[in-house]
């Protein structure tokens, strides 16, 4: 079979919602290409972090040099990567001798790049200030100098105050650092007195702006009587229950769909269909004055969306305990792997562990469908290929390290449907695990091989697992005791007794707590009457289901109802 394309994607920590949708328009259009994809992802941000860990998180890099890739796609921000990092990436990438794309960077010396022209745009927001509301004194709060989108907005503020023949001086714009403490740092300049308050204030993005007016408002400052703000991006902040942010939706999915787009055709010759992402667009809000507020203009990317109620369900459960009860490695990846199993529409997880001599073995492995897997693989050594699965359908992996400070592991793979991109819950997760690990003395060299009574009873553990999360997520069906057997395949003496000592509960007591869960969900998100609460939840008879709900509640349904 013909190899595909293999892409290496170096990102920051995916913390900024401009670099999810950058990333994400990115896979949208590799998968369309037909590419494969390692996306080199650390975890944290670099700039803030313990050195040690620091340090141990930049080990994801030296896969720059793997021979397997074909070209780069590289996203970076200075805030989170802090200038030695950025230093480091490129360094290797240079000595790799391969193509590199960058992603709405300035003119770079050795790489190519693709840029968003934020001018017309940004220009939109000062004209909305000066034609809508009649702003003559407009300040500016622009990003870092050294920023080329900084600067570019910067110049198309300056340009429309030119055109409408109003006056400003260097007093009248601040470089901030595209976050949100920079706000705070120029609000205090304003409240001070150090700069006489404007009539409006431009913000190089929304995190600034939101920043921006909560600490106005803080000290007694209206927005937008006193002065008007708005931001820039197009996401859909608020800054509070009154004062809703006017923004411009700032296309990032297309600009990463562009940019691989290019990379692809510089890379092999051939021109690639385009996909398109959401489109840019103004977003009104409170925060400039206007008061007809639009509804509906935020459209979310379905690939960014969790359902509410799965967040809700996927954090009310603790990994902490569980995985504390671990007696081995191998013991510890098959109960971390049943927690991985449960993060939104994920599709794989690989765990790849060190040897001393600094080779990596896959250790464990779960794929959808299918029960967690604990082996021993040795990988080929710098093959970014290895992390692959060699499907059919173009592969796109995210690759972190895993370690706990200096301490290092080994590293830890995800793949995903769709365009999605790893979330809080996967940082949740992957903290969880690293933090079990450094438990054990020699984590990275344990042998993940099992014997055949340890093999049964961690298969024992896994249905009862399953079954816990069954109960969970379907509280309302029957669950007898016949039902609950039939589940496990396990006998009821057994079931009863390992359940209690797996969970410190007992079924029927776990059952109730999720029956409640869910009962107090309806009675707080919906206006169904009591009668369907009760079916929904399991109850045969109304007066069953309140007299329960008081017994852990401490009020009636419909106490809690109004309540809460």
């Amino acid at each position: 079979m013909k190899k595909r394309t293999l892409i290496g994607v170096i990102v920051p920590v995916l913390a900024r919602a401009f670099t999810q949708d950058i990333l994400r328009g990115a896979i949208a259009q590799l998968r369309l290409c037909g590419c494969d994809a390692v996306i080199l992802a650390p975890l944290i941000q670099f700039e803030s972090a313990m050195p040690a860990h620091a340090q141990a998180e930049r080990e994801i890099f030296r896969m720059i040099e793997s021979p397997d890739f074909d070209g780069f796609l590289y996203l970076k921000d200075e805030a989170t990567m802090g200038r030695a990092v950025i230093d480091e990436i490129e360094q290797r990438l240079i000595r790799s001798q391969k193509y590199v794309m960058t992603v709405d960077e300035q003119a770079h010396p050795v790489f190519d790049s693709t840029q968003y022209d934020d001018y017309d745009d940004f220009g939109k927001l000062t004209e909305h200030l000066i034609e809508v509301h009649g702003c003559k004194r407009i300040y500016c709060l622009t990003g870092p100098k050294e920023s080329h989108q900084a600067q570019t907005r910067l110049r198309a503020w300056k340009d429309c105050m030119t055109q409408h023949g109003l006056y400003f001086d260097e007093s009248y714009y601040y470089y901030g650092t595209f976050w949100y403490d920079s706000a705070i740092a120029y609000s205090k300049k304003l409240l001070s007195g150090e700069f006489p308050m404007p009539e409006a204030i431009v913000c190089g993005n929304d995190i600034m702006a939101v920043s921006l007016i909560k600490s106005l408002i803080a000290h007694g400052v209206r927005v937008p009587e006193d002065v008007a703000v708005t931001g820039y991006d197009g996401y859909p902040f608020s800054a509070n229950v009154e004062v809703t942010l006017t923004t411009y939706t700032r296309n990032h999915g297309q600009l990463g769909a562009d940019a691989v787009r290019r990379l692809y055709r510089n890379l092999t010759g051939l021109l690639c269909s385009k996909v398109h992402r959401q489109n840019s667009g103004f977003r009104i809000g409170s925060s400039c004055g206007c008061t007809n507020i639009p509804a509906d203009q935020f459209v979310l990317d379905s690939d960014a969306a969790i359902p509410h109620m799965w967040k809700d369900y996927r954090f009310g459960i603790s990994m902490t305990p569980d995985l504390a009860q671990a007696k081995h490695i191998p013991d510890l990846l098959s109960r971390a792997l049943f927690y991985g199993r449960m993060l939104y529409e994920v599709q794989h997880i690989g765990v790849y562990l060190s040897e001393p001599d600094g080779t990596c073995r896959l250790a464990a492995s779960y794929d959808e469908g299918a029960l967690p897997e604990i082996r021993s693989e040795t990988l080929p050594p710098n093959s970014a290929a290895a992390f692959l699965s060699g499907s059919t359908e173009p592969e796109i992996i995210f690759l972190s390290p895993l370690h706990m400070n200096a301490r290092r592991f080994g590293m830890i793979s995800l793949r995903c449907s769709g365009s999605r991109v790893y979330d809080e819950s996967w940082l949740h997760f992957v903290t969880e695990l690293e933090t079990a690990l450094d438990r054990f003395p020699d984590a990275a060299a344990e042998s993940p091989i099992v014997s055949k009574s340890e093999r049964s009873r961690n298969a024992m553990q896994e249905k009862l697992r399953q079954l816990r999360q069954k109960m969970r997520e379907t509280p309302g069906e029957a669950w007898t005791v016949e039902r609950l057997c039939a589940e496990t395949d396990l006998p009821k003496s057994t079931l009863q007794k390992h359940y209690k000592l797996q969970f410190g509960k007992s079924l029927f007591e776990d059952l109730i707590e999720f029956r409640i869960d869910r009962a107090k969900r309806l009675l707080t998100e919906t206006a169904l009457p009591l009668g369907e609460i009760a079916v929904l939840c399991g109850y045969s008879t109304d007066s069953y289901f309140m007299k329960q709900f008081k017994q852990m509640t401490g009020l009636t349904p419909t106490e809690y109802r109004k309540k809460v």
